[in-house]
């Protein structure tokens, strides 16, 4: 480290999935500050200084961190959706390098997303946008069924919706324009086919990618939530998935940073995206899946890019890798077990999201799971296995 006096990262969010990027960023030798509306978000524990403050609010964390007399050197919102606009203003306050508003604004609109691809020639769905209850109906016959029903700016499948026929229309709507910050939903052709997820590092001049996943959903008739991410059998197939989510970043003017992209193919081998974002994944993907697959240390990457530091050379091993979630289910969790058993098998690591006690929903979206297998083999073939036996071992009771 050059610097006499340890610089200042500023994290916006600091829950349960910024944990690690907030502790590799100390470990480096990086002061962090530390915001999020949660006073007991568990960042705080690990950061140099903490705020609560409502980092939806863009004014309100400039402010705050205005407050207190820092000067950043870098902001960066590790997997959070919600603080990506207040990171693009802190930016641009204090003349900062990073994402700007009109490209954060592209990456967390998926509104601006379509007219940007539509217009770069990237295929995607059928898609119209709405901010009011009476716009949607007309616009879903329009589109016909099976339609997907979502926020335009929101994450982790909160206020996703399937529908096949008019049957919940009216709630899919409510829910869709509840979850957008901009109270703004879309409604788009529902794209059969396999979803695939793709994570990504660019270095400011070049797009890397570090993993591709194959998406499982949790069984229901209008969730869009993964219960399984894992390696694609085909390598033919990732490399096409991968190429289309490149290109989709490019297109977005996005070459810093981690990225994550959600891509459909069909029978066909046709591609169609469904959203990108300018960040990592939450659920483990950006703090465990990414480095596991690719061997590549992307949270500390990130923290150390974020202040202009130099970075680990971008690698991508392409081992094998299960990612598998306990979906929730409505109740009390009254028992957990198995898990340090789970752990002693080779290539797996496993834990809780949930503890015994805690009352729980049904499953609405990617926040509703009761924890992880994430295991490692020579083929997804292995790795699947690895987490067969692992689940086998591992017990949640709800009542």
């Amino acid at each position: 480290m050059s610097e006499s006096k340890p610089p200042w990262l500023v994290a916006i969010s600091a829950g349960r999935w910024q944990k690690s990027g907030i502790r590799s960023a100390v470990a480096a030798g990086i002061n962090v500050l530390a915001l999020d509306n949660d006073e007991s978000a568990e960042g705080f524990t690990i950061a140099t200084k903490s705020i609560v403050v409502d980092i939806k609010d863009p004014e309100a964390v400039l402010a705050a961190i205005k407050s207190v007399g820092i000067v950043p050197q870098g902001v960066v919102s590790f997997a959070s959706e919600a603080g990506m606009q207040a990171a693009a203003l802190v930016r641009e306050y204090f003349d900062l390098d990073g994402l700007k508003t009109e490209t954060t604004i592209a990456l967390s609109s998926k509104v601006r997303q379509r007219e940007i691809w539509h217009k770069s020639g990237i295929n995607g769905p059928q898609w119209r946008k709405f901010n009011t209850a009476s716009q949607a109906r007309p616009f879903i016959e329009e589109i016909g069924y099976p339609c997907i029903v979502k926020p335009s700016d929101s994450a982790g499948s909160r206020g996703v919706t399937k529908l096949d026929s008019d049957e919940g229309l009216d709630d899919a709507v409510k829910s869709a324009l509840h979850h957008s910050y901009s109270e703004t939903a879309i409604v788009e052709s529902f794209m059969q086919g396999t979803e695939y997820t793709v994570e990504t590092f660019g270095d400011g001049n070049k797009i890397y990618v570090l993993a591709v996943t194959e998406k499982v959903k949790v069984s229901s008739a209008i969730t869009t939530v993964a219960r399984e991410l894992k390696t694609p059998e085909s390598p033919l197939k990732a490399d096409i998935v991968a190429e289309i989510a490149v290109k989709a970043l490019y297109a977005l003017d996005y070459l810093s940073g981690p990225g994550h992209i959600e891509v459909i193919m069909n029978s066909q081998g046709q591609v169609g995206l469904v959203e990108a974002a300018g960040r990592g994944g939450g659920f483990m993907v950006f703090e465990r899946l990414v480095q596991k697959a690719s061997g590549f240390d992307i949270v500390s990457a990130t923290a150390l890019q974020a202040i202009g530091w130099s970075i680990p050379k971008i690698i991508n091993e392409g081992r094998s890798i299960v990612l598998r979630f306990f979906p929730s289910s409505k109740g009390i969790v009254t028992k957990i077990e198995g898990f340090e058993d789970a752990n002693q098998i080779l290539g797996v690591e496993a834990g809780p999201f949930v503890k015994v006690g805690q009352h729980l929903d049904a499953v609405k979206g990617d926040g509703d799971r009761l924890g992880y297998i994430l295991s490692e083999g020579s083929t997804t073939g292995e790795a699947v296995a690895a987490a067969d036996n692992a689940e086998s071992l591992i017990n949640i009771e709800i009542k």
